[in-house]
């Protein structure tokens, strides 16, 4: 047996002093005691009893409060350690309906699938404007990360524009943070976007990811004929965006930069339409293809808790205490 907070060992010093309190108790109330009962009556009762009872139920909290346990066999548990972060583009120009219903609906859409389908392994989701924000970490509870899909939007951030870099360097930093010592990690990266990245280069950064054997899997979405920027205010669409000079602002699926960082990566470019389902499979594929360099060992290990057990007695002891007393005969 073990305890769960063997820093209140310290407290079994005053269990002595416990005792000795209660022994004196004992004396003192035995001498009130004959005084309204007979020494028969008052033998009867047990006195001692009453005592061992109640310095038996103050040893018995106590132990509950070290938190006893039995540990039991280890349990191990290999597990596939693929870690994908999908890389959700959240910019203004993703509300286009050159794909119906938007840009943004259909890539959140075949990302849920995606998620469903790559089920037991870690996902995270990253969201990116001209900044990128971790929307949720690595987890394997599939039904979070289709709830942050499901609010993703563009009016969650004022920033309007795309920069792909702010987005795989928090991935990379991301991915990097978390220790696996216990074994090798496979981790890739799903970047979604409609290809108008207007940030700073990112060639070094691309080699930092192939370095770190992180894979890149790029995804376009929209058409080359493009669409008009829907302007959106408080939920409502309010026209169309405008340049200075009056006319419309206009955006078309730019597949050149993704297919880039695709090729650096050794990965593949998909290109999203409106058929369903069909980038979810062909991604789920190209994931699943990736070699696992080893399995994740977990070890769980169980025990078996007694606290309640002793907390249980303690009370029992304690409680039966106030029943033991000298019935008087009138």
């Amino acid at each position: 047996m073990r305890a769960a907070f063997p820093e209140y060992w310290i407290w079994a010093l005053g269990i002595p002093f416990v005792l000795v309190v209660l022994y004196f108790v004992y004396q003192r109330v035995s001498r009130i005691t004959t005084i309204w009962f007979s020494p028969d009556q008052y033998a009867r009762s047990f006195p001692q009893v009453k005592m061992y009872f109640r310095a038996a139920g103050m040893v018995m909290l106590f132990f509950a409060l070290l938190g006893p346990y039995l540990p039991l066999n280890r349990t191990r548990e290999e597990q596939n350690t693929r870690e994908i972060y999908l890389l959700l583009d959240v910019s203004s120009s993703m509300n286009c309906e050159d794909v119906k219903p938007s840009r943004l609906e259909v890539a959140r859409r075949e990302l849920r699938q995606l998620a469903a389908q790559l089920e037991g392994n870690k996902v995270g989701l990253i969201l990116f404007t001209d900044n990128a924000y971790v929307q949720c970490p690595l987890t394997r509870d599939v039904s979070a990360i289709r709830l942050f899909l499901d609010l993703a939007d563009t009016e969650q951030f004022t920033q309007t524009g795309t920069q792909f870099r702010t987005a795989l360097v928090l991935a990379m930093d991301r991915l990097n943070h978390i220790d696996r010592s216990s074994a090798a990690t496979t981790r890739a990266v799903v970047l979604v976007s409609d290809g108008e990245d207007h940030g700073d280069a990112y060639t070094s950064l691309l080699e930092r990811f192939k370095a770190a054997g992180i894979r890149i899997f790029t995804v376009g979405v929209g058409s080359q004929e493009g669409a008009p920027v829907p302007e959106w205010k408080n939920g409502q669409m309010n026209g169309y965006k405008k340049y200075e000079d009056g006319s419309t602002v206009f955006s078309r699926l730019s597949e050149q930069s993704l297919k880039s960082i695709a090729q650096e990566s050794g990965s593949s470019y998909l290109r999203l339409g409106e058929e369903e389902g069909r980038l979810a499979s062909e991604l789920e594929r190209e994931i699943r293809s990736l070699r696992v360099e080893g399995l994740a060992e977990n070890e769980d290990k169980v025990s078996r808790n007694l606290y309640q057990v002793f907390l249980f007695l303690g009370i029992v002891l304690l409680f039966a205490s106030l029943f033991i007393m000298p019935i008087r005969k009138i």
